[in-house]
């Protein structure tokens, strides 16, 4: 008994550990023209700075916005990008990669955002609707890591609506998937479930979501092709997704 409530005593701090940082939101929107940048800023909420190790997880951004040397991503020490490291894109097999840290201080400007350059002369032709997504921790046992996705928009004038233009307007990620899929939407859309159909229309799964993105657990659906389709408050289907389960 005793070497118990000693092997508790030790783990209690980690256990009773709060989050060591915190961010904006885990999706943010964007719609680029130019330069503008598209911020998902850190807060430490302790009074210790924490270092923050993070890496590119997965994008589906096209081949013309991964080589533009302007485009990458800022944490509180440096822009990233092709310029200054080309372990960021990995440019030659169009792939994420290269793990980064930095110090954020409890309080100060700890800025964390996606910084591109698409206005004329930059290189960048292609519009459409794509994602990044960062993965980021403080590298403690039990302590916080966090996977933020940016959903960036380009050659639109306002940032999209899944209910109104067609199924560019949800992300959805990674495509083919193996133990999890992660969609994300318009919150102004209404949804309210997620739901996902096999090849010959047999519901597999559903599950009920709020706000603008969900992480959905598709470790017991078998390898396949398969359909998600997104419900609003009526019932009524606001878009269907085609993915495969590897």
């Amino acid at each position: 008994l005793l070497g118990f409530i000693s092997c508790l005593s030790l783990l209690s701090p980690a256990i009773m550990k709060g989050q060591s940082f915190t961010t904006t939101a885990d999706t943010v929107r964007g719609t680029i023209t130019g330069t503008e940048l598209v911020y998902n800023n850190i807060t430490v909420p302790g009074a210790s700075p924490v270092t923050i190790t993070w890496h590119i997880a997965a994008t589906d951004f096209p081949a013309d916005w991964l080589s533009n040397s302007a485009l990458g991503i800022c944490d509180n020490n440096i822009c990233r990008n092709n310029t200054n490291d080309t372990l960021l894109w990995r440019v030659a097999t169009s792939t994420p990669g290269g793990n980064f840290t930095c110090t954020y201080t409890p309080g100060g400007s700890n800025t964390f955002d996606y910084s591109p350059n698409m206005g004329a002369g930059s290189g960048v032709t292609s519009s459409g609707t794509h994602y990044l997504s960062v993965y980021m921790t403080d590298g403690v046992p039990l302590g916080t890591s966090k996977t933020l996705t940016f959903v960036i928009s380009r050659g639109t004038t306002s940032t999209p609506t899944i209910n109104k233009a067609g199924e560019d307007n949800v992300i959805l990620y990674p495509n083919p998937a193996n133990g999890e899929v992660n969609v994300v939407y318009d919150a102004n859309a209404d949804v309210k479930s997620v739901a996902i159909y096999n090849i010959i229309g047999k519901m597999m799964t559903v599950y009920k979501v709020n706000g603008n993105s969900a992480n959905l657990n598709i470790e017991n659906v078998p390898a396949g092709i398969y359909f998600m389709k997104l419900y609003n408050s009526k019932g009524n289907v606001v878009v269907t997704r085609k993915f495969t389960k590897q």
